[in-house]
């Protein structure tokens, strides 16, 4: 069993559930890093921290995980934020900034950047890291490996102009219908996508390697708190298929297992609190003391 190199490249976010007075660091990338981290891969997390005390915890969070964060920027301005509320289990954002540093100062890639993302065997991008298609296709042409999540507000567009230069594909499809979310996998890997998966909530998640479709039913628990439930997903997919790749394994067999491993980690993080069962106390009402608003 080789152990995967993982590296997250994206947005870092302060969960504030001003119900519960605490705060919850998270994001995309973030979450993804920080969970593959704790199944045994060698994680790292590349995205920009702000100069408040925000961007310090959101720092030293993955710092005490052990994921390597040496490749990040740190700007002057304001951490991602979003202010949450809970509705049996479902996360609810109430509202969010949309100044960031992220949205700021969004990672442009030196060659020298490019160089170390090249020695993961996998960076996660998702549509929500500030990544445009210049530069997902910069890294691409370049030799990176590239798993990205269209979140659910994916069209046709996005899906052709995207999955040609990425090896993963994650939608979130539990708006759609079952047939509908299997075209939109036929699309993703029809344009160069090796592997696409959609998750569809309550329902089984089904994936696609441009052959076969493969089908996951969740682990039935009574969630907690379902922010960073994809993220974890996709953290433990890749972490166990990138795994496997010496003992025989055929790809279907790796891309079942790996299935059922990822659904069996989002159901242990559901349990938790926040995205990553992290949490801070805080006072909604003196927020400045912590963000540079």
């Amino acid at each position: 069993m080789k152990i995967p190199k993982i590296i997250g490249i994206g947005i870092t976010t302060m969960d504030i559930y001003c119900h519960q007075r605490r705060m919850y660091p998270g994001g995309n990338e973030y979450n993804i890093a920080y969970n593959a981290k704790l199944q045994g891969a060698d994680a790292a997390f590349m995205g920009v921290f702000a100069d408040d005390m925000a961007g310090r915890i959101l720092e030293q969070t993955l710092a005490d995980a052990g994921v390597d964060t040496s490749h990040s920027h740190h700007e002057s301005g304001s951490s991602g934020y979003a202010l949450v509320d809970l509705q049996d289990g479902d996360r609810v954002f109430l509202d969010w900034n949309k100044k960031g540093v992220t949205d700021l100062y969004p990672i442009a890639f030196t060659e020298e950047e490019i160089r170390y993302i090249k020695t993961f065997d996998v960076a996660c991008i998702s549509w929500g890291a500030r990544v445009n298609r210049d530069r997902l296709k910069k890294l691409s042409e370049a030799g990176v490996t590239i798993c990205y999540d269209f979140y659910d507000n994916f069209t046709d567009e996005d899906i052709r102009g995207i999955s040609s230069d990425i090896e993963y594909g994650f939608f979130s499809c539990s708006h759609i219908s079952e047939e509908e979310a299997r075209e939109v996998l036929k699309k993703c890997t029809g344009s160069g996508c090796r592997i696409a998966v959609a998750t569809r909530g309550h329902e089984a998640t089904i994936a696609y390697d441009g052959e076969n479709y493969y089908y996951q039913e969740i682990c039935r628990v009574k969630p907690k708190d379902t922010m960073g439930a994809g993220d974890s997903f996709i953290s433990a997919f890749l972490t166990n298929y990138l795994s496997v790749g010496t003992d025989g394994s055929s790809a279907g067999d790796k891309i079942t297992a790996s299935l059922k491993k990822a659904a069996e980690y989002a159901a242990l993080v559901v349990a938790k609190d926040g995205s990553l069962g992290v949490g801070y106390d805080v006072d909604p009402d003196r927020l400045s003391e912590i963000i540079n608003l």
